[in-house]
C-alpha cells in the first residue's frame, strides 16, 4: 500500500502525520508514504528533508511546481505510487495505529472493491458555532478524501482527482467515476483517523457555499450522486426554504399574508436566532449557497436548487 497526503503551510502537523504513519501496526517496510507539498512557503520542505532522511517509512517528498489545489497533488501522489492500493488522508489527520492494517484488510476480501471509505473522527473538546468537525461514521455520497482508499488499477482507469474541480468536489468526483465504471464500494469502519477540530471564519464558510456549485455539477455526471440529495432537485431543506423566505419578504408590502413563507427557513435557523449577527451570516452562506448551485446547474447541465 502507498499512503498519499497533501501538505501545504502545515509543516509542524505534517511532521505529527508522519509519527502517526510511523506508529502503524502494519510493518513499515510492507507499505510506502508519499507526501505532495503543494508548494509550501512556510519551512515544509525542509522538514521534509529531515524526515525522509531520518523516518523509518519508506518516505518519499514530491513537490509540485504550482499550487493548483488538492486534486493536483493527491494525482501526484498517487501516480508515483508503487503499491496496487493508494490510502489518501490530509496533514490535519492522525491515522489510529491500525489504519493502514484495517484498509489493506477490507482490500483483500473483495477484488473487485476499488473505493474504501474510513471512519472519521472529531477529538474531545469545546466546539462553538463556528467550529468544523469533521466526522463520518458510514459511506457518505462524498467520498472524502481526509480517510479514502483506492485500488491503483481503478485509479489507473478512471483518471483521478478531477484537476479541473482543484478544490472541493475533487475527491467526490474521483469516487463516484471509480463507482461509475463498474468497481464496488465499502466502508471499513476501523480503519480510522482523527480529523482536527477547527474554527473557520464566516468568509471561509461562504467561500464554501459558493465552492459547492461543483458537487451540483458532478451530480449532473453521476446520477448515482444525485440520487443522495435532500431531492434529486433540490441539494438541502435550506435550498428550498431560503428562496421562499426571500419571495415572501419581497412581496410582504402588498400580500401581509407571505411573510408566512419565511416560516420554514427561520425553523431551519432557530439556533442562531437570538444572535441576529449571527443569523444575517448564515443569510449570507445560505445565498451564495443557492446561487452556486444554480452555478453548477448550468455547468452540470441539471437542475438542483
Amino acid at each position: 500500500m502507498t499512503v498519499v497526503a497533501p501538505t501545504y503551510q502545515r509543516a509542524d502537523r505534517m511532521r505529527r502525520l508522519v509519527q502517526a504513519l510511523e506508529a502503524q501496526t502494519y510493518p513499515v517496510d510492507r507499505f510506502e508514504v508519499v507526501i505532495v507539498d503543494n508548494s509550501s512557503t512556510d519551512s515544509t520542505a525542509a522538514e521534509l528533508a529531515a524526515l525522509v532522511a531520518s523516518s523509518p517509512l519508506r518516505l518519499r517528498a514530491l513537490r509540485t511546481e504550482v499550487n493548483r489545489g488538492p486534486a493536483a497533488a493527491r494525482n501526484l501522489g498517487w501516480r508515483a505510487a508503487q503499491a496496487p492500493l493508494v490510502a489518501c488522508t490530509d496533514d490535519d489527520c492522525l491515522p489510529d495505529p491500525g489504519w493502514v492494517e484495517a484498509l489493506v484488510r477490507a482490500f483483500g476480501r473483495n477484488d473487485r472493491l476499488g473505493v474504501l471509505q474510513g471512519r472519521t473522527r472529531a477529538p474531545d473538546g469545546p466546539r462553538e458555532l463556528w467550529t468544523l468537525a469533521r466526522e463520518i461514521g458510514d459511506e457518505t455520497p462524498w467520498f472524502e478524501g481526509c480517510n479514502l482508499a483506492f485500488r491503483r488499477e481503478a485509479l489507473d482507469a478512471t483518471g483521478g482527482f478531477d484537476e479541473d474541480l482543484g478544490w472541493y468536489g475533487e475527491d467526490t468526483s474521483a469516487g463516484w467515476k471509480v463507482v461509475d465504471a463498474g468497481w464496488e464500494r465499502d466502508f471499513a469502519p476501523d480503519a480510522v483517523v482523527t480529523h482536527d477540530l477547527e474554527v473557520r471564519t464566516a468568509r471561509w464558510r461562504i467561500r464554501q457555499a459558493w465552492l459547492e456549485r461543483n458537487l451540483v455539477e458532478l451530480a449532473g455526471r453521476h446520477p448515482g450522486l444525485r440520487s443522495t440529495l435532500w431531492r434529486r432537485w433540490a441539494f438541502r431543506p435550506e435550498s428550498v426554504s431560503f428562496p421562499l423566505a426571500v419571495a415572501g419578504l419581497v412581496g410582504v408590502l402588498q400580500h401581509p399574508a407571505l411573510v408566512l413563507l419565511a416560516l420554514p427557513y427561520l425553523r431551519t435557523r432557530r439556533s442562531v436566532l437570538r444572535h441576529p449577527r449571527d443569523l444575517a451570516t448564515f443569510v449570507a452562506i445560505d445565498a451564495t449557497a443557492v446561487a452556486g448551485h444554480l452555478r453548477g446547474s448550468v455547468a452540470g447541465r441539471v437542475l438542483v436548487l
